[in-house]
């Protein structure tokens, strides 16, 4: 059987290696569990984190996160059908122009 993400949160130190994890609050901090898991986590941690939040809360946050890998945003664009351009952090580092 899965881990929850209770489980998860509390035993994964790679994870959430930045902050004391045992002390996140799943729904207090969903926008920073969530990113996290989805970029980095393993397909465990990916199935806990579903079964805990749901594809519609999961998608909302990933929407408005900041700061997500290109290969998260490719993978939630296809397995929700939307387009890239719809999570934050392709159109902010789409909007960004390098020196010439």
């Amino acid at each position: 059987m899965g881990k929850t993400l209770t489980d998860m949160l509390k035993n994964n130190i790679s994870l959430f290696w930045d902050v004391e994890s045992a002390s996140l609050d799943p729904e207090k901090h969903k926008r920073y569990i969530i990113p996290r898991v989805m970029d980095y986590g393993t397909l465990e941690n990916v199935k806990a984190t579903f079964a805990f939040y749901g594809k519609q809360t999961i998608l909302e946050v990933l929407r408005e996160s900041p700061y997500l890998d290109k290969k998260t945003i490719s993978f939630f664009a296809f397995y929700c059908d939307i387009a890239p351009e719809e999570f934050r952090s392709y159109r902010k580092r789409s909007s960004f122009k390098t020196w010439k």
